[in-house]
């Protein structure tokens, strides 16, 4: 067996969303440990200790307890349907498991198999959610458990905005929590307070989007750390709008951080900073590192300076062809940009104002955002 520190999963990203799946938090610890050591063992069936199985998933030696959660794993059935909501397919999420002489025997069906198979240069793909095993034993809340591994599907892009009845079905609360008053109170918001308890990189949250009075779908938000500790002070409002801007490339928000930046100012004039991020707004790439890149920018643009060149006459700046061609939303946005950018709201809440802002493709949305500026 692995050192603790190693216990490391390549999840199968269709393995994470799983509806309808009424678990304890042991009980997804220990399927996420045999999913580990099939994978490590590159097998459908093993043989595990019940001590090796307690102490990677950090409980009490009740191997009693062991059993019930196998018990409700074999149980858990995944069904496939197709476009007409007609089922074409399924399977448990054990395909078998027993006690024998060396502990206990448990095995999982062709298609999770099939799934767990990784060569080493996918591992990092889109199919592969990584998942720290070690970092799900502190949950006490199964709900946290399950928006940890769902959280970390989307680190690197956007959260897709959920209806409402396909979080029952991913949180198995379906039939639990009738009134949407208790759901939030006892999943949404105990999950989140956890998650912001233990994670160091995100503070996560939601919005609820209704129709009438009835909350629909729910939106969930996360902002980096580092940014929300920065004081209020510590940018301008000029190299604020820039950073925000900037971030609503995904590429460079996924690896943005406030405390490169933080060096940076130090380090360079605020002018060049922000021309530096006007032309990583339009970057197409992958980034590696944040600090990297807007150095390397910077510094060209610096450099450019020192370049002597002759005196162009001056002329009357243009209007662009995409200003000419902006569209009320566009303009409606841009105004509220600034509403948003000038308010006293904190730091945190501005950014999140503005994430929100950036993915507004109606005008009716667009005005109730501005009501709750207000």
């Amino acid at each position: 067996m692995k050192k603790l520190k190693d216990l490391t999963l390549f999840k199968p990203n269709q393995l994470i969303e799983i509806k309808g799946a009424p678990l304890t938090t042991q009980g997804l610890l220990t399927y996420d440990y045999i999913l580990h050591r099939l994978q490590q063992e590159k097998a459908d069936s093993i043989v595990l200790s019940l001590g090796e199985i307690t102490k990677a998933i950090g409980i009490d030696r009740n191997y009693e307890e062991i059993y019930l959660y196998l018990d409700s794993l074999q149980k858990i059935r995944i069904e496939s349907k197709d476009a007409k909501g007609k089922l074409w397919g399924a399977f448990n999420l054990l395909a078998e498991y027993r006690k024998c002489e060396d502990g206990v025997f448990v095995a999982v069906p062709p298609t999770i198999y099939k799934a767990l198979k990784t060569e080493e240069d996918n591992k990092d793909s889109l199919y592969y959610t990584t998942i720290k095993l070690l970092e799900k034993r502190v949950f006490r809340c199964v709900y946290s458990l399950i928006f940890y591994d769902f959280f970390k599907k989307y680190e690197k892009i956007n959260i897709p905005i959920l209806e409402l009845d396909e979080i029952r079905e991913i949180t198995g609360t379906v039939d639990k929590y009738g009134e949407y008053k208790a759901f939030k109170v006892h999943v949404l918001r105990k999950a989140m307070d956890e998650l912001n308890k233990f994670d160091k990189k995100y503070e996560y949250d939601f919005e609820e989007i209704k129709i009438s009075r009835r909350v629909h779908k729910i939106k969930f938000v996360k902002v980096d750390k580092d940014t929300i500790e920065v004081e209020e002070n510590s940018m301008s409002e000029k190299l604020l709008k820039a950073v925000l801007k900037a971030r609503k490339n995904i590429y460079l928000d996924s690896v943005y951080s406030q405390k490169a930046m933080d060096k940076l100012i130090l380090k360079y004039d605020e002018a060049d900073i922000i021309k530096g991020l006007n032309e990583l707004y339009k970057y197409n790439y992958e980034i590696e590192s944040f600090s990297k890149i807007l150095n390397s920018k910077i510094k060209d643009i610096v450099d450019s300076k020192k370049v002597k060149v002759k005196k162009e006459p001056v002329r009357i700046a243009e209007p662009e062809i995409e200003d000419l061609e902006k569209s009320e939303l566009d303009i409606e946005k841009e105004r509220l940009s600034l509403v948003i950018l000038n308010s006293k709201l904190p730091t945190r809440e501005r950014i999140i104002l503005f994430g929100e802002l950036s993915v507004i493709e109606d005008m009716k949305v667009l005005k109730e955002l501005e009501k709750r500026i207000k």
